[in-house]
């Protein structure tokens, strides 16, 4: 199988000839595993969402609840890239965390350090902010703290409170390598987890870092996770499976943010993400995904986007005399893409190449 890359936005011709749901587990193991469409749209439509629940909160003043969902596909997606990355391309812990070390901090360091400096050279541009040096370093090293600002486990840069949930979850990924059997370890993660929303259960306690790593919405993580299991053994469901759990994903959204439910939010917007998720991978599998360039490129630049969106937002909102609310909120939406991918072209992707080990072994290309 020819390799493919899309790590500038376009596609190899050999893309529309790939079907990779046509191969069994071993012969994709023996290959490099072609990045997957579904989960690159996924993430570019979960970082507008996250990018629309905050414009329209600073245009309305109301956020737009299913918006916030985008994390929950984010979490999903996580857990069936990682299980898939560490099936197709063995890694020691070390090497795994060190990767995800690579992928995500050299982006979050610098949006992070660009909020301190800003709020301190430009305070007007972050009126509610209090800058701390304690507050700076925990949010640096994904420690969750409360805020000075607010009261709320929150790091400097807000978006960030889920990278410290990607990064326990790495954590806890890595430690479940140095299991050699495949279902030791996912036996290994389900209890984990599943551990950590017991013990917040029964904590009553204030511990900004239990109570964050044991809410529910950790178990979105091994719920991706399985489909990555059930992707490895070649198991997921045939075709209409994959139409129908995606459509009743998305009608689980639908009702939800008509009723304006968003609690427990692992029910509320954490199964549709699961049903919505597994359906788009289902549908990939059995059948080829047109490629569309635009939404391939925004699923690459989906990390940066959602870093820098509130930045950019706030930026827009000392303008916002000169629009109108829907003008507003279109130009924040516009603005947040276009300054999310040159984020992600001019410091997130060369950061990434220059840091990243030279491969012994040809990579897999799963949207990692």
């Amino acid at each position: 199988m020819p390799e493919t890359r899309w790590t500038d936005g376009r596609a190899c011709k050999d893309v529309a000839r790939i079907h990779w749901g046509r191969l069994s587990g071993d012969q994709l193991r023996e290959t490099a595993l072609p990045r997957l469409l579904s989960i690159q749209y996924l993430r570019a439509f979960a970082a507008f969402g996250v990018v629309a629940f905050h414009a329209q909160g600073f245009t309305y003043g109301r956020a737009l609840g299913i918006g916030s969902a985008g994390v929950d596909i984010f979490f999903v997606v996580s857990g069936i890239v990682m299980w898939a990355v560490s099936a197709y391309r063995p890694q020691t812990p070390a090497e795994f965390f060190v990767n995800r070390l690579i992928r995500i901090v050299p982006m979050y360091w610098f949006v992070t350090l660009s909020f301190v400096a800003a709020a301190i050279v430009l305070p007007t541009l972050f009126p509610r902010l209090i800058v701390s040096a304690t507050h700076t370093l925990a949010s640096l090293f994904f420690v969750p703290m409360r805020s000075p600002s607010n009261g709320e486990i929150w790091p400097v840069v807000v978006p960030g409170w889920t990278l410290n949930c990607e990064m326990f979850f790495y954590a806890v990924f890595a430690l479940a390598l140095f299991l050699t059997s495949t279902t030791t370890r996912l036996v290994f993660l389900a209890m984990a987890f599943f551990v950590l929303i017991l013990v917040g259960r029964i904590y009553t306690g204030d511990n900004p870092a239990i109570t964050f790593y044991t809410d529910p919405i950790m178990l979105e993580f091994p719920s991706g996770i399985l489909l990555g299991r059930a992707l490895e053994q070649d198991r997921l469901p045939r075709l209409r499976w994959g139409y129908v759990l995606l459509v009743a994903g998305a009608l689980l959204f639908a009702v939800s943010a008509w009723l304006n439910v968003s609690s427990p939010r692992v029910l509320a917007w954490g199964v549709p993400a699961f049903l919505v998720v597994a359906g788009a991978v289902i549908i990939e599998k059995n059948r080829s995904v047109p490629l569309v360039p635009a939404l391939a490129l925004l699923g690459d630049a989906s990390y940066s986007i959602y870093l820098t969106h509130t930045l950019t937002i706030s930026a827009v909102g000392k303008f916002k005399a000169y629009f109108n609310a829907p003008t507003f909120f279109v130009a924040s939406l516009t603005l947040s893409a276009l300054i999310g991918v040159a984020a992600w072209r001019l410091v997130e992707r060369p950061f990434a190449e220059f840091l990243k080990p030279r491969p012994r072994l040809r990579q897999p290309h799963l949207a990692e």
